[in-house]
């Protein structure tokens, strides 16, 4: 297996579509409309990047991807970031497309200065625990009714 780590282009969009949708966590799966906007706003060159997007191709076919958000906070000094997502496609599980996609994240952050990276997960802590994550607290989330 021969894993590549690469930025997220707009030519991705529907592989990334697929694994978006294995990662569901809301009541409803995402809209192709609904993605498209966000992986828009997602792949908009800033300044200073505030979404980072990695992808894990196998042998030229996208197997997983990550979402990174850098910001600064008011409580802590420095840059942030949150991994957002980490998604692998549940047939490569367990082939360290995961790692690799961490390894990414941690490269780039400590690239940019990146004082503490968290991530937010009510799946597979110990994939967090594993590379050197703690739970600092707990994770909370309220869905908001729009109709």
């Amino acid at each position: 297996m021969s894993i590549t780590i690469r930025r997220g282009q707009s030519e991705d969009a529907s592989a990334l579509f697929t694994l978006a949708r294995q990662y569901q966590t809301g009541r409803e799966p995402i809209g192709r409309d609904e993605f498209l906007v966000a992986l828009d706003n997602i792949l908009r060159r800033r300044d200073q990047e505030a979404n980072v997007l990695f992808v894990a191709e196998n042998d030229g076919k996208v197997v997983g991807y990550s979402l990174l958000t850098v910001s600064r906070l008011l409580h802590a000094p420095g840059l942030t970031a949150h991994l957002q997502e980490i998604v692998v496609d549940e047939a490569s599980r367990g082939a360290n497309v995961g790692d690799r996609l961490m390894q990414a994240n941690e490269h780039y952050c400590m690239g940019r200065g990146v004082r503490q990276l968290s991530a937010s997960t009510s799946r597979i802590g110990s994939f967090y625990n594993h590379r050197g994550f703690e739970a600092m607290g707990e994770h909370y989330r309220k869905l908001l009714d729009l109709s």
